[in-house]
């Protein structure tokens, strides 16, 4: 398989995990370039799937692991879905906007 290949299999491979707790697929939502923008995760979920994309990148594309990493990054910055906002920074946003008012 030719590298370019490979990577396509891993991207593949990363929004297809990335959507699973939606029952959604890359096949579903390759034609809507905002897709990353439809769906929530959690900063928990987030670091999770980091943490399998990472070991998961470094298996395929034979990447050492700073290398799977930053190709991890890369992902998580064009492709990740939206964080929701943790409580505890809700909750500074509402200290801080009462402190103003």
């Amino acid at each position: 398989m030719e590298k370019r290949e490979k990577e396509r299999e891993v991207f593949v491979s990363l929004v297809n995990k990335q959507l699973e707790p939606f029952g959604v697929t890359y096949e579903d939502v390759k034609n809507n370039p905002d897709w990353y923008m439809e769906y929530l995760t959690t900063e928990k979920a987030e670091q999770e799937f980091i943490k399998w994309g990472t070991d998961l990148i470094s298996k395929k594309l034979r990447l050492n692991k700073k290398m799977a990493r930053m190709e991890m990054s890369w992902f998580i910055l064009q492709w990740g879905l939206t964080t929701s906002v943790s409580d505890k920074i809700k909750q500074k946003t509402v200290e801080v906007q009462k402190k103003k008012a």
